[in-house]
């Protein structure tokens, strides 16, 4: 994507969707997506499988750029930020974790090179990784393998969490991080992401409807566009399209 020729950077880390239409080839991913997220808040956003839901986490990393309309962070279009400052400003935690060929040090310190042992160290403990490292023979020098084959789902997302954590963005974009763990797994996971949210402007894309509950603000997406959006109690009085969703992931909940 072509870098700006005269870079801006913004002062503050809210978030806007503006009007915002992206397609893939023929279909049209994200239609008129308007949507914003003070700085320091949580937009939790949902819906069905195929909705557009990922990709407007993919859209405010700048992995793409939009079709029309605009994505903003404290004002500036991110088509605007050189990209070593834009993601200087976020830290990524996806469902799909991918470590490099190395030892769990060494992921870790990804996030911060410069970092001390210290916060490397509490880093891990915020993201419960330390528990994985006492059981591991080599602990911190263990090798992950490539992709983090030597891993875990679990142990991976935990090593991205404390990757995420050293890095202290003022930004956090979370997609699906605990969908595919074990019940030990999973609660690890969440504490870390608690860790990880705690102050910052966080969008994420979530089917536990938990973590939706603790959001500031609710979107539901369906076919690319924002069908309902405002927060859980609100939107359950509507009785809409979100409030079905709710009762049908409840009902799931209990059958498992």
């Amino acid at each position: 994507l072509p870098e700006p020729r005269a870079p801006r950077e913004p002062s503050c880390h809210d978030i806007e969707f503006d009007a915002v239409t992206f397609r893939h080839g023929n279909r049209t991913v994200a239609d008129g997506v308007t949507l914003s997220v003070p700085e320091g808040r949580r937009l939790a956003v949902v819906g069905p499988s195929g909705a557009g839901k990922t990709t407007l986490l993919h859209l405010l990393a700048r992995f793409y750029d939009v079709d029309a309309g605009a994505v903003r962070i404290g004002g500036v279009d991110v088509r605007e930020m050189d990209t070593a400052a834009l993601m200087a400003r976020i830290a990524i935690v996806f469902q799909d974790v991918y470590l490099f060929d190395g030892t769990i040090e060494e992921n870790v310190r990804l996030g911060r090179p410069d970092a001390t042992d210290a916060e490397v160290r509490a880093a891990a403990a915020a993201a419960r990784l330390d528990e994985v490292i006492e059981r591991l023979p080599g602990g911190w020098s263990a090798d992950v393998g490539e992709g983090g084959a030597l891993l875990s789902g679990g142990e991976r997302q935990r090593v991205s969490i404390a990757r995420a954590l050293l890095k202290d963005a003022p930004i956090v974009l979370l997609d699906e991080v605990t969908s595919a763990l074990d019940p030990v797994n999973e609660a690890a996971v969440h504490a870390g992401i608690e860790e990880l949210m705690a102050g910052r402007t966080v969008v994420m894309v979530a089917h536990r409807m938990g973590t939706v509950r603790r959001a500031d603000r609710v979107a539901f997406l369906d076919a690319g566009r924002v069908v309902e959006q405002g927060n859980h109690e609100e939107l359950l009085r509507r009785a809409g399209r979100y409030a079905a969703y709710w009762d049908l992931s409840r009902a799931g909940a209990a059958r498992d």
